[in-house]
């Protein structure tokens, strides 16, 4: 065989083995700058690997965690709305319990003005109840598209207890007055559509949080959550006896009474008033374990995450730097791998040898 036909054999080998090696390196280097580019190892379960098996497993589980995890965010934003409202509730109740043993009701013309501020805080405790969030009513439970209060039958409730109370003197029974007071509140069909608290009130809205599990975000109005009243100096509803309470003393609005059957007047009222504030707190404590519930659950699940979330990267995430060094090194193999096949051609069988 001549000497040009072996170097041609030879050439013709090398040409190959160096064809193959680029061809390698160019798919390579298409992997390194996708991986790069995504910072993931492959996107799909079969270019994992050996790895594919912790994404299977683990992603699902991510899945249910983080839906979870929205459930109880979602649940949170009624559940603040309702410590807020309870809030301003209870600083009403106090606010007027401490006039109706102050200095408030030591004459006529401070009782009047008092009457005023109650017409007014009716107004706010009306507002409040019908406080609305994305379309809904808050505190009416079920009946989410009906007002908790029902307004003209609050108005009519007032005015017959204003009524009754234009009459306060010296000869008046005060626990009878405000013993008719409470039992006119709890007859009045001033919540959900004329239902008096007789009948069942709506049920309360409860949110899920987990499979199989559902906490109460809200308060129906008129209905207790937690707190439990009973006797006959109470409706068993602390929003019914601060309604009551408040009417009776808007019902001061032309009182000529003396001084001493203000000041017990006063003192009757305030233990209503005491009653509310008592079964607010006992209703604030309640949302607020389930809060402080709902804030360790989450805690618990975000810190689940992140460490499924840890595994999962390990499987499924590159190291950029390691990455970018790796495409640095193969795209110069590369050229020097295009520059060898570029020489050969100028490679003969003794330059070879």
């Amino acid at each position: 065989m001549s000497a040009g036909a072996v170097s041609g054999l030879v050439q013709n080998g090398l040409l190959a083995r160096l064809v193959a090696d680029s061809s390698a390196t160019q798919t390579q280097l298409n992997t390194l700058t996708l991986q790069a580019s995504s910072g993931k190892v492959a996107d799909t379960y079969g270019g994992l690997g050996g790895a594919a098996h912790v994404s299977i497993d683990l992603r699902p589980q991510m899945a249910q965690l983080g839906a979870q995890q929205q459930s109880i965010a979602l649940a949170n934003t009624p559940l603040s709305t309702t410590q807020t409202v309870l809030g301003q509730l209870s600083d009403i109740a106090s606010t007027f319990n401490a006039d109706m043993l102050g200095t408030a009701m030591q004459s006529a013309t401070g009782a009047v003005g008092v009457a005023a501020q109650a017409r007014s805080a009716l107004q706010q405790v009306v507002s409040l109840l019908n406080t609305q969030a994305t379309g809904q009513y808050v505190f009416s439970g079920a009946q989410s598209q009906t007002p908790p209060i029902d307004t003209a039958a609050l108005a009519t409730f007032t005015a017959a207890v204003g009524t009754q109370v234009a009459g306060l003197n010296a000869a008046t029974n005060i626990a009878t007055l405000i013993g008719n007071v409470v039992t006119q509140a709890a007859a009045s069909p001033m919540t959900y559509q004329n239902t008096p608290l007789t009948l069942p009130a709506p049920a309360p809205v409860q949110a899920a949080t987990a499979p199989g599990q559902a906490v109460p975000v809200a308060f129906v109005a008129g209905a207790n959550m937690y707190a439990q009243q009973a006797g006959a100096g109470t409706t068993g509803s602390y929003v019914r006896d601060l309604i009551g309470a408040l009417a009776g003393l808007a019902g001061l609005n032309t009182t000529t009474a003396d001084e001493p059957t203000l000041q017990s007047y006063g003192v009757g009222i305030a233990k209503l008033l005491q009653g509310v504030s008592g079964a607010l707190a006992t209703e604030q404590a309640g949302f607020g374990q389930v809060q402080s519930e709902l804030t360790a659950q989450g805690s618990n699940i975000a810190d689940t995450l992140t460490g499924l979330t840890a595994q999962v990267s390990g499987a499924e995430d590159v190291d950029m730097a390691s990455t970018a060094t790796a495409v640095s090194q193969v795209q110069a193999q590369l050229q020097a791998s295009y520059k060898l096949i570029a020489e050969l051609h100028s490679l003969s069988l003794v330059s070879y040898l």
